[in-house]
């Protein structure tokens, strides 16, 4: 029996996880066994409570739960998003789920910010370290100087481009790691040593380093020119951000985080990257694409390879027909988007 927690969270977060929750009943109808719980954590918990994520729940879902479904954190109520960081950043260092792994695999040629490539062209995988780098929120500011600091460990980054190059040599696909190991000289020269140690112990993996800017510099003139992509926490975020522009934007853009060791019970955590987007909050404009792609990963994740594939091609096949919500360039909503896609899942 798979086990979720699932946290539908602030903003457009409940309003997207509303339409990948029928997709559970979908997939118990074909004999998976899953069940599921629904929390309250969130802002509007939070500010009636005080309480984030209180440790006898964080326990509870690492300790008898199989991964976490989440729809989006962030609420200008709380501006300092205090309460997101409790819990999407608890769950995520907390439950030491160091991959992040974001798939761009664009649908449309028409959703290409370029008209001479084809979607068929770009597959584009992106492999960020999800626990540490300047995202450790620590640091300080008097008002005038201000700190923010890096960490970065052994552990992690050999966990994450040990992911990467197991995909890669799984892929025959070649694989780049973005760094900036000039100028930060610490941090990132210890992802370049355990890079070249693992370039050791993957000889059949074409693997090779790249300034970032220099890559993001190449991913817009070329982006069918690269496959596997690697990075810190930092640099990961604004790669994988940038290949969700190839996909039609952050509402199509899927991940799942999850701790390959498997330290504990719960070890994956899947979720949409376009955040809560308080402006857009109950206006049915809210694409819900990038949920259901996340489910799909998660499907993966446990093995359930009919089921993820499914997903994959209920979505295509509703884009295909010119079904999409209006950051898509449609007139769909957000239930009208969900239901379409539900309707072509075989």
């Amino acid at each position: 029996m798979a086990r979720l927690a699932v946290i539908p969270g602030d903003g457009i977060g409940p309003e997207v996880l509303a339409e990948a929750l029928p997709i559970l009943e979908w997939t118990r109808s074909r004999g998976r066994e899953l069940d599921w719980q629904v929390h309250p954590w969130g802002a509007e918990h939070y500010l009636g409570t005080g309480e984030a994520l209180p440790e006898e729940a964080f326990s509870e879902i690492r300790d008898k739960c199989d991964a976490v479904l989440f729809g989006a954190v962030g609420d200008p109520r709380i501006p300092d998003n205090r309460h997101a960081e409790s819990i999407l950043l608890r769950l995520r260092q907390g439950l030491e789920l160091s991959v992040n792994y974001r798939p761009c695999a664009p649908i449309l040629d028409t959703l290409l910010p370029f008209k001479d490539l084809k979607a068929a062209a770009i597959r584009l995988e992106v492999f960020r370290e999800n626990t540490e780098g300047p995202y450790c929120l620590k640091g300080h500011s008097d008002g005038f100087h201000a700190v923010d600091e890096a960490h970065h460990s052994d552990p992690a980054i050999r966990r994450l481009l040990e992911a990467a190059f197991e995909r890669a040599e799984l892929t025959q696909r070649p694989l780049t790691l973005a760094h900036k190991a000039n100028v930060l000289k610490h941090g990132h020269g210890l992802w370049m040593r355990v890079f070249r140690e693992l370039q050791g112990s993957h000889p059949g993996v074409q693997a090779s380093a790249m300034h970032a800017d220099v890559l993001f510099c190449a991913l817009i003139q070329r982006p069918d020119a690269f496959a596997i992509l690697a990075g810190d926490n930092f640099i990961g975020d604004l790669l994988s951000d940038l290949t969700a522009g190839f996909m039609g934007g952050m509402g199509a853009a899927a991940s799942l985080s999850y701790a390959p060791h498997k330290p504990f019970r719960c070890n994956a955590l899947a979720e949409p990257v376009h955040g809560s987007a308080p402006d857009l909050m109950g206006q049915g404009l809210a694409n819900p694409v990038g949920m259901i792609l996340s489910l799909g990963l998660l499907f993966q994740h446990f093995g359930w390879n009919a089921e993820a594939l499914s997903i994959e091609d209920a979505v295509a096949q509703v884009l295909k027909a010119g079904g999409a919500t209006p950051d898509m360039g449609g007139n769909l909503s957000t239930q009208g988007m969900g239901s379409a896609i539900r309707a072509a899942l075989v």
